[in-house]
């Protein structure tokens, strides 16, 4: 498994991301966001990912977390993960990425931060 993470420095929300865009990541780091990016080739992946993110193997404080994950059809399912919990969130639909990148970063601004 490939794992990236991303921060500005400091104590800043982490969003977990199963193969995101670099203009989302990039778009996630401009608003105050760290991301943990990676590429799952087994199924598990995610667990391990959050699994090393809360006990801090990835050098990331884990006190506020979003995930991001890619639907088949192009949307992006955004939540919150509170205690190892993933909590119910929303699910964006939009065929410009640039307007669901959009969306994306104000849920998790609104719900993370």
């Amino acid at each position: 498994m490939s794992v990236a993470v991303t921060s500005g420095g400091g104590n800043r929300p982490v969003v977990v991301l199963e193969g995101a865009s670099a203009a989302l990541v990039g778009r996630l780091t401009r608003a105050g966001f760290a991301s943990v990016t990676f590429e799952a080739h087994a199924s598990g992946a995610l667990d391990v990912v959050l699994d090393a993110l809360e006990r801090g193997v990835l050098g990331l404080p884990a006190q506020r977390c979003g995930l991001v994950e890619c639907g088949d059809d192009g949307s992006m399912v955004v939540r919150r993960i509170e205690a190892g919990a993933r909590l119910p969130g929303v699910t964006v639909r939009d065929p410009s990425p640039d307007r669901a990148g959009a969306a994306v970063v104000q849920w998790l601004t609104q719900h993370v931060v």
